[in-house]
């Protein structure tokens, strides 16, 4: 049973491993191509045309586009932004409209939009958002506890109360879950591609692996020690860096693994460099050098390799942790066994206290 698990173990902190480096190139790419902002645009988009479905989506993507490369939406100049509240996409609109954006939509979009918000119950885009921002500031002089989203959405309502605002805050949400589905489903197919990537660089076969954890004791314990010094070392990494996020705001397990891997990307090529000190990966120095790797490789096991990097960092994190309380239960009793044959006493109570549970055999 120990020894089950402990094969186990060294699959998961292999693919943990080579999972980490996967996601650092998942986020290479989703970043360079900037995946977020593009489906965050083509949302912006639907939404528009759901205010008004007269509009054309060219007119609409170009109104989206000057929203989310506004100065305080995107950090790069024409770089689509790819998060915007919903507060900030109805007073943008007014904003746009009234001319006072820094980048000035063309002379055709701009009467478009004009006639979109006056549609909509706000003919004076202007006027109406200095109001708003006034009686924002009049809300934070008289309720100063109150959040600065809170006396926003608050002033918008009460200084901009119209079919504008109701539809935005409507529908805003929805279209954003629409975008993050997107997102997701665009960000699996980029893990995918980036798996793909990874295992014919380090030429890992799964089942090559399974098959020397079998056999090799040496390797095996190896690879159990390192998972638990991979458990500890995420873990205060983990906890760092949640400590600096503000209290007020919740955590989830997930984005807890996240935070925890996207930290560790600089530990993440010694970490490849111990797997390949193991002989358990190999990383090519020349074109020929992979090729002859690769004619040697078993195709099965590198496609089962790439599925199983495709899982994600977080599941494998969250494996690894579930094992090793499986291992430390497994060592208990294995030792109990051993000590009821060695003194002829099968009960607990006779047992000494186990100092072997947290480490590898």
């Amino acid at each position: 049973m120990l020894k089950t698990i402990d094969i186990l173990l060294g699959i998961t902190v292999v693919m943990l491993i080579a999972s980490m480096a996967v996601t650092v190139l998942t986020q290479f790419v989703t970043g360079l191509l900037n995946t977020r902002g593009k489906h965050l645009l083509r949302g912006l988009g639907d939404l528009l045309q759901q205010i008004d479905p007269a509009l054309e989506r060219q007119i609409a993507d170009q109104i989206a586009r000057a929203v989310l490369t506004h100065p305080m939406i995107s950090s790069v100049q024409q770089r689509p932004g790819n998060t915007i509240h919903r507060e900030e996409l109805t007073k943008l609109l007014m904003d746009i409209a009234a001319g006072n954006a820094p980048h000035a939509i063309s002379d055709n979009v701009k009467p478009v939009l004009q006639q979109l918000l006056a549609n909509n119950g706000i003919s004076d885009p202007s006027g109406t958002l200095d109001n708003v921002r006034a009686y924002a500031l009049q809300l934070e002089l008289t309720s100063p506890e109150l959040a600065g989203n809170v006396r926003h959405n608050i002033a918008l309502i009460k200084e901009a109360n119209s079919k504008l605002v109701a539809k935005i805050n409507s529908w805003f949400d929805q279209t954003i879950d629409r975008v993050s589905d997107r997102f997701t489903a665009t960000t699996r197919v980029i893990t995918v591609l980036c798996s793909i990537v990874v295992v014919l660089a380090i030429q890992l076969d799964t089942l090559d692996v399974i098959n020397r954890l079998s056999l090799d004791d040496g390797l095996r314990n190896a690879l159990v020690a390192k998972a638990f010094a991979l458990d500890k070392s995420l873990l205060a990494t983990q906890s760092l860096n949640v400590s600096k996020v503000d209290g007020a705001k919740a955590i989830t397990p997930t984005e807890q693994t996240a935070i925890a891997t996207a930290n560790s990307q600089g530990d993440i090529k010694m970490k490849i460099t111990g797997l390949q000190d193991l002989g358990i990966i190999n990383v090519p120095t020349s074109t020929e050098e992979w090729l002859k790797h690769w004619q040697q490789s078993n195709p099965a096991g590198m496609i089962l390799t790439v599925f199983l990097l495709s899982l994600g960092a977080p599941f494998w994190y969250g494996a690894l942790k579930n094992l090793l309380k499986l291992r430390g239960n497994s060592a208990d009793k294995d030792d109990e066994q051993r000590y009821g044959r060695q003194t002829n006493r099968h009960t607990a109570d006779q047992l000494p206290a186990s100092s072997s549970s947290g480490k590898p055999t």
